[in-house]
C-alpha cells in the first residue's frame, strides 16, 4: 500500500513540471515591437543586435508602482555588471503613455514597446500574467532564465 502511494505522490509531483523553455518560438521573436522613435523592430533583430555575452531583460509598464520600485534594484545591478546589455520591454497602455513615463526612469539599455502586450504571441510565450518580469539571454537569444519577478540570487548567479 505504501509503494502505491508513493508510486502516486511521485506521478503527481513529475506532472507538475514547470514550463522552461530554452529559447524563443518563431512567433515571439516575430511580433513587432516599437523603438523610441516609433520604429518598428522584432525581438529576433533586438536580440542579434545585442552581442554581450549575457542579455538581461525586464518586462515592465511605466504606470506600474511594482515595476518603478524595482529600477532602483536594476540602476544596482547595472552598476556591479555593465559589460552586458540590458534590454526593457513595456507593456504601457499606449505608446505615449510608455513613452511619457520614460522621462522618470533612470536604468540605462535599450527601451521597447509591446503594443500587443500580454495578448500577443510575444505575451502569450512569456505566459505574462504578472509584471514586472525579468529574463536573462545568452549572446545567441538562447533562454537561461526565464522567469523571475525581482532580482533574486537566481538571476545574480545566471549572469555571472
Amino acid at each position: 500500500m505504501r509503494l502505491f502511494l508513493l508510486i502516486i505522490v511521485f506521478s503527481i509531483l513529475g506532472s507538475c513540471a514547470v514550463f522552461q523553455p530554452k529559447e524563443f518560438n518563431t512567433e515571439a521573436l516575430e511580433e513587432k515591437l516599437v523603438t523610441v522613435n516609433r520604429d518598428s523592430i522584432t525581438l529576433k533583430e533586438i536580440i542579434k543586435k545585442n552581442t554581450s555575452e549575457k542579455q538581461f531583460v525586464q518586462v515592465f509598464a511605466t504606470y506600474c508602482p511594482v515595476s518603478q520600485d524595482s529600477f532602483e534594484d536594476v540602476i544596482a545591478f547595472q552598476k556591479e555588471n555593465p559589460s552586458i546589455d540590458y534590454i526593457f520591454l513595456s507593456v504601457d497602455h499606449s505608446y505615449h503613455d510608455w513613452k511619457r513615463g520614460l522621462e522618470n526612469i533612470k536604468v540605462k539599455g535599450e527601451h521597447y514597446y509591446i503594443p500587443k502586450k500580454g495578448k500577443g504571441k510575444l505575451g502569450q510565450f512569456l505566459k505574462l500574467k504578472t509584471i514586472p518580469r525579468f529574463m536573462v539571454l545568452d549572446n545567441e537569444g538562447n533562454i537561461i532564465l526565464y522567469k523571475t519577478s525581482n532580482l533574486s540570487e537566481r538571476l545574480k548567479s545566471k549572469i555571472k
